[in-house]
């Protein structure tokens, strides 16, 4: 047997072996990832009312903010999605130097402001508020902070 028969050979071999890992490795990804979908559209779609529960955070977008004067503030998550008839608690939390603001229009009619944490990077002096109110009225409906408009906003999603 040449040398270059037996080279072969083996990069061959390599090469299927990879291959069978790589199948095997997406085949269990994918399990994993199916199930996780599947786990929570069975949430979302739950006729039973739930308990919803969001922590809710402000975020300074690290670009320049000179132009306009203000911190480039965005929420974390910007987007809630719950069904109608869920329970909604929200946990705010402000962990940076700015006042920050929680406003959701009617029907829902919240507004809860939070002060700066002082000093920063302490997490005791983080200032904290729990928003709770009954999803009753299916829509979209945008949230924001009176104090960072525009960049500030996000939407609540009532789905049923």
């Amino acid at each position: 047997m040449s040398t270059t028969a037996t080279t072969s050979r083996m990069a061959n071999w390599s090469v299927r072996k990879i291959l069978i890992v790589a199948t095997i490795l997406s085949i269990i990804l994918g399990g994993v990832a199916g199930l996780a979908a599947g786990t929570l559209a069975r949430q979302l779609a739950s006729t039973s009312p739930h308990t919803r529960e969001i922590y809710l955070f402000p975020v300074e977008l690290p670009f320049n903010d000179t132009i306009a004067g203000i911190p480039h503030y965005v929420f974390n998550p910007d987007t809630i999605v719950v069904n109608k008839g869920d329970t909604v608690l929200i946990h705010f939390y402000q962990y940076t130097d700015e006042h920050h603001s929680f406003t959701l229009a009617a029907p829902y009619s919240k507004n809860v402001t939070l002060p700066a944490a002082t000093p920063l990077g302490n997490p005791t002096s983080i200032p904290k508020m729990d928003i709770t109110f009954v999803a009753d009225t299916a829509g979209i409906f945008v949230y924001h902070c009176q104090f960072h408009p525009p960049t500030m906003t996000g939407t609540l999603q009532v789905v049923g």
